[in-house]
């Protein structure tokens, strides 16, 4: 914790030193790590083409099924450039990117392969960034077709939500960044439709774990860095999150169940101003939901993401009795691997 405080205030003093600048188009890099979705590629890449600003740098990272013909069909239109990462990895792939790029990107942003930018997205996110604060770090696209949060005084009660937007609570858990209205000062930033300063993913590169699905992992790089530096959601950089779930496998919702619970776990445990109590209070309030849910209508994917979850914090507490990091729990679980029915 000590060289992480350490760096930070470093960066924080370097910082505030440089004046501002004004930022344009070409000082952003957009970083795209991807895995057999060349719609949803051939989707973002549209969307890019038709940008009112166009971005610096535009990197593709694949880790599955090539798509180098997808992506160069773009370079007449695009500053394009395709790279493979093998092993795959969400974490690993973003981290090859960000080793590609060199001082002419100030702005580096990181975008799923699932998103869709709306046409003035690229120009809404520079203004922004010419107006904000100097010492900002990191700042969100408005995910504008996210289903809004249903907040409530016994939900805040219970510790499940929080009055406000973006915030991370007690528990671990956070309250929704998107859609907002007006521009949102947040505690925590999602990993998928996000520009950060070059100099904070230099400083600060996310710790590689052999997970297949790295869920959480966006909160616990952003939340320590929102303790120190202004993080924003832009309500004018508009995107839509054109994310197609897969209700047909129960084994896949158990999983999920189960990997989310071991993520969260890993959070909290990272963050001393987290409760493991709080964390563990709630986890078992979201169960029981799950279950009453499932029952009520029937639908076994919310059953079996609760069986997950159970799974999920039962291995987390007993790697904490064992005195083991979680992360080994999470590449265990990785190896595994889930059977598709």
């Amino acid at each position: 914790m000590l060289p992480f405080l350490t760096a930070i205030s470093l960066l924080s003093d370097s910082m505030r030193e440089n004046p501002k600048k004004n930022y344009s188009g070409n000082d952003l890099a957009l970083l795209i790590p991807t895995k057999d979705r060349p719609e949803k590629m051939q989707n973002l890449l549209n969307s890019l083409a038709v940008q009112t600003v166009s971005c610096g740098r535009i990197i593709v990272i694949d880790g599955g099924r090539s798509i180098k013909d997808i992506v160069q069909d773009f370079s007449d239109r695009l500053p394009v450039e395709y790279y493979e990462c093998n092993p795959p990895g969400q974490i690993r792939q973003r981290n090859m990117g960000i080793a590609l790029i060199d001082e002419q990107s100030s702005l580096v942003g990181s975008l799923d392969d699932d998103i869709v930018l709306e046409p003035q997205a690229v120009e809404e996110m520079i203004s922004f960034w010419n107006k904000c604060e100097p010492e900002t770090a990191g700042v969100s696209f408005n995910i504008v077709n996210t289903p809004l949060e249903h907040r409530s005084w016994f939900k805040t009660l219970l510790g499940l939500s929080a009055s406000k937007q973006g915030r991370v609570l007690r528990s671990g858990m956070t309250t929704a960044n998107y859609p907002v209205t007006t521009h949102l000062r947040t505690q925590w930033l999602c990993g998928g439709a996000t520009v950060w300063k070059r100099q904070i993913l230099e400083e600060f590169q996310h710790k590689e774990v052999n997970s297949r699905w790295a869920i959480g992992e966006d909160i616990i790089f952003s939340y320590p860095i929102g303790k120190k530096f202004p993080l924003y959601v832009c309500a004018d950089a508009k995107v839509r999150h054109e994310h197609i779930f897969d209700y047909t496998s129960t084994s896949r919702h158990r999983f999920h169940g189960r990997t989310q619970a071991m993520w969260l776990f890993y959070f909290v445990e990272s963050n001393i101003d987290l409760s493991r109590i709080s964390f563990l209070r709630v986890l078992f309030l979201r169960i029981i939901g799950k279950f009453l849910i499932g029952i009520l209508t029937r639908k076994k994917e919310y059953i079996e993401f609760a069986i997950g979850q159970i799974e999920g914090v039962t291995k987390g507490l007993y790697a904490l009795m064992r005195g083991w990091d979680i992360t080994v729990i999470l590449t265990e679980d990785s190896n595994a691997g889930i059977k598709k029915k």
